[in-house]
């Protein structure tokens, strides 16, 4: 038996959701007064028909007109064929970017290079071998100004190949324009020893400073550290929280949190700093779980991580592989503070692929909802 909890074509977002959708109050006190559930009109937006169908990472922007990028990794664009609702084996870009309205949440704007072969958005700038292929996968971002910043990861093959032959190489910004999302150029930023900042940014505008969540991988999960940065100068002078202070040294960084595996996302609501994290899944049937921590300041101690959701999709019995939970503060509403996560099929349990096409819904983001207690304003 094959069970969904999604039902993403033909589905209508309903306009009171979309309404709801983009409200942020910020309270003093946060708490969860029940486990997180499934936001089935929110998952519904990443059924699109009309150039981006599928794809993974779904980390959001929230800029200060109102709109919201969503960042994608891995993506199908202008792939999906209407008469069978399927998708071809292999996609065509290494990254793009849907840009959501307020006034049409429902049909965002695509961002991508149509007339490429490769339509990834973010393109590394030094021209390689094509069986080197780097690319950018983003992580996460911000906007400062007429600048939005976004954090990208650039990858290479490595010789054994297969599903797990790539490594991390460097890391950049990629400069946009503010209003028009224009690529205005990209910044290397140094390897910090092997720190990878795509956790998330925080910026905190009485200071000045944004703070920036990365990991490094620890056996099957991560540790967790967090440095900072002039908000308006994120190219330099980063530095890293060192127990006490503020350290120019990455390697006297410390670490204020530990991920249940290398999928870790770090937001502030009500005040509070959360940190959503998976379990540990490489493949169908293993781990299921969404976990919380918190605290109250930027640099932790967080809490004792919690289980607030079990990922209940199944095809046949079987659970997905998933992984990058995210968190939206931009999207808070009176059902709680929206939370995604991204599904890469069943294999080897389901086969992903039957006759060289696909079912989009195994390879998109899900979205869910953990309630907010309202204790105080």
């Amino acid at each position: 038996m094959t069970t969904h909890r999604i039902c993403c074509r033909g589905l209508v977002w309903p306009k009171r959701a979309c309404i709801l959708l983009l409200a942020l109050q910020i309270h003093r006190l946060w708490g969860a007064q029940s486990e997180a559930h499934p936001d089935a009109a929110f998952t519904a937006f990443f059924c699109q028909t009309n150039h981006w169908a599928a794809g993974d990472v779904a980390a959001t922007i929230p800029l200060s007109d109102g709109r919201v990028l969503w960042l994608f990794g891995d993506s199908y664009i202008d792939q999906l064929d209407p008469a069978s609702g399927t998708l071809p084996s292999l996609f065509n870009a290494r990254n793009a970017v849907l840009v959501q309205n307020t006034n049409d949440p429902m049909h965002p704007q695509t961002l991508c290079h149509f007339e490429a072969k490769d339509k990834s958005f973010f393109r590394p700038p030094a021209a390689v071998p094509a069986d080197f292929w780097p690319c950018f996968w983003p992580g996460a971002g911000f906007q400062s100004g007429r600048t939005i910043y976004v954090y990208l990861t650039e990858i290479q093959k490595t010789p054994q190949g297969g599903m797990w032959g790539f490594k991390a190489i460097g890391q950049y910004w990629a400069k946009m324009s503010f209003p028009e999302l224009k690529v205005t150029g990209y910044a290397e930023l140094p390897l910090f020893n092997g720190l990878l900042s795509w956790c998330g940014f925080v910026p905190d505008r009485t200071s000045g400073f944004t703070y920036a969540y990365g990991n490094k991988k620890h056996s099957l999960g991560s540790d967790v550290y967090v440095a900072r940065f002039r908000t308006r100068r994120p190219e330099s002078n980063w530095t890293f929280w060192d127990g006490r202070n503020w350290n120019a040294n990455v390697t006297n960084a410390v670490i204020i949190a530990q991920g249940a595996s290398t999928s870790v996302s770090v937001g502030k609501v009500r005040g509070q700093f959360l940190l959503v994290t998976t379990e540990f899944s490489v493949a169908c049937d293993q781990g299921r779980e969404i976990y919380l921590l918190t605290s109250d300041r930027p640099t932790g101690p967080f809490s004792r991580r919690e289980k607030i959701f079990t990922v209940d999709d199944a095809v046949n019995g079987h659970h997905p592989f998933f992984y990058l939970a995210e968190v939206h503060p931009e999207f808070c509403n009176g059902d709680g503070l929206l939370i995604t996560y991204s599904v890469n099929g069943y294999e080897p349990c389901v086969p992903k692929c039957v006759n060289g096409r696909m079912n989009p819904d195994y390879y998109r983001p899900r979205a869910i909802r953990l309630p907010l207690d309202r204790k105080a304003e």
